[in-house]
């Protein structure tokens, strides 16, 4: 059996309303720290993950200036068909607009 990778988002950027970026890295499997930094990585690039099978969070920054995990990542499909991401459960101040821009 081949265990699924989970990934972090730390930060999104923007194209006018629309998430087309994504600090992303791999986080080991204990979530004590970084496999792979993160990255810029194309929305795209981040579904595919996601269509793999493999798990997506939010990192939201803390009050000690580390990382706190927060919801899943999803794909959300906008009305004109365009895929974008969300959170699967929007938290007051953990909305995927809260996650810092870059």
């Amino acid at each position: 059996m081949v265990e699924k990778a989970t990934y972090g988002i730390t930060a999104v950027r923007y194209a006018g309303t629309q998430v087309v970026e994504a600090m992303m890295g791999l986080i080991d499997a204990g979530r004590a720290r970084w496999d792979l930094r993160p990255s810029p990585t194309r929305v795209t690039e981040v579904v595919d993950r996601l269509v793999e099978g493999d798990t997506v969070i939010s990192m939201f920054p803390d009050d000690e200036g580390g990382l706190q995990p927060g919801p899943e990542i999803k794909v959300d499909v906008l009305p004109e068909g365009t895929e974008t991401l969300a959170l699967d459960d929007d938290a007051p101040g953990r909305s995927l607009g809260d996650l810092p821009r870059f």
